[in-house]
């Protein structure tokens, strides 16, 4: 077969979510199908972020700068084009279509978190990539649920597709914890929150419910926030003050992906009661890395958690700050939850996901 796949938001500096999503997706390729030929396309748009491209993993793929509607004969060179995150090129693409959604609840479904001008552009786009689309790759049900009851696709096209966490994302020694932990300034007990800080992410109010839980149970440990601020920022910044937790949060600014697995290690758990999810990749890399998981019992992390996690109401704060003061105090419950959770994440392959999508190109091929 020959594929392309569209990487255009693997480039950016600081990887999210999505990047991550691609980067790793890519590697599972180049290790499952040395048989079939890869190109990484980048939208011209891309190209200052340059230095960030994927390079190619293997022989048997290739770079691309496409610029729409100029490559006629590129559109009839592959068989499959993926888009990897909700973007499909113009009618000049004449292979087969398949794309990726994340999530539709940011832009379409909540009107807290775009404007109304952003839903609609949104919206557009997304109802002319289901038309088009041959098949639709969501990462969950969850997804899965919401671009049916959002869009309405063909329900034939979809197909679940669950994500992962990554091969670096396993238990860690004490003597590799301790450096990382000393470098980020905890020296103590900590929760940790790894992704985005963004509305979405419900960090003002897990920053109360921390705040509640820490002083009812006499804790001294500290929240530490790991990512980069994005819309919202100054919201988090006014929930610290308001709580008064200047001396028990922390933020950590924009992690790099080898400090992650050794602060799950090193954390009493993963604080990620999130407002919505479309998959919810922090669940399962700190699962990984036997690190207990308190999650939002909205979205996607209720399926992707199983019974391996604590859940929470994100719009209960009350509810939120009595799972975090368990999580502080109960040693048998963190010890429990490192199990199940190790056994959770087993569950979860990139190597999975990649075999999964090249069954549905197969699938259009045939």
């Amino acid at each position: 077969m020959r594929i392309a796949l569209d990487c255009s938001s693997a480039a950016r500096p600081e990887a999210t979510g999505v990047a991550m999503y691609i980067r790793r997706m890519v590697a599972a390729f180049a290790a499952a199908a040395p048989q079939d030929e890869f190109t990484l396309v980048y939208r011209l748009s891309r190209f200052k972020h340059r230095k960030e491209f994927i390079r190619p993993p293997a022989p048997n793929f290739r770079l691309k700068l496409m610029a729409e509607p100029l490559h006629p004969i590129f559109g009839r060179s592959v068989d499959i084009f993926h888009g990897f995150d909700a973007r499909i090129p113009g009618p000049w693409m004449k292979a087969k279509l398949v794309v990726t959604i994340h999530d539709v609840f940011s832009a379409l479904q909540s009107k807290e978190f775009a404007t109304e001008e952003f839903r609609r552009m949104k919206e557009g786009r997304y109802r002319d990539l289901v038309r088009r689309a041959d098949r639709i790759v969501v990462v969950s049900e969850a997804c899965k649920r919401d671009v049916l009851a959002t869009l309405e696709p063909d329900p034939a096209k979809l197909r679940v597709v669950h994500e992962a966490g990554g091969d670096h994302f396993y238990p860690r020694s004490a003597a590799q914890i301790d450096p990382v932990r000393q470098r980020h300034g905890l020296t103590g007990p900590y929760l940790v929150y790894v992704g985005t800080i963004n509305k979405r992410k419900n960090l003002p109010a897990m920053i109360r419910a921390f705040a509640k839980a820490r002083a009812r149970c006499g804790s001294q440990a500290v929240f530490a926030i790991g990512g980069r601020v994005g819309f919202g920022g100054d919201e988090i910044r006014q929930a610290i003050a308001d709580a008064n937790a200047n001396a028990s949060v922390k933020l950590l600014g924009y992690l790099p992906d080898e400090d992650v697995p050794a602060l799950y290690g090193g954390a009493v758990g993963l604080l990620f009661c999130t407002l919505y999810e479309g998959f919810g990749i922090p669940v399962v890399e700190a699962f990984a890395c036997g690190c207990p998981v308190i999650g939002g019992s909205a979205g996607s992390v209720p399926e992707i958690a199983g019974d391996a996690a604590l859940l929470a109401d994100p719009n209960d704060e009350d509810a939120l700050a009595a799972q975090i003061e368990k999580l502080l105090t109960d040693e048998p419950l963190r010890a429990r939850l490192r199990e199940q959770g190790l056994a959770r994440a087993a569950q979860f392959s990139w190597d999975r996901a990649a075999r999964q999508c090249l069954d549905i190109y197969r699938e259009l091929l045939a």
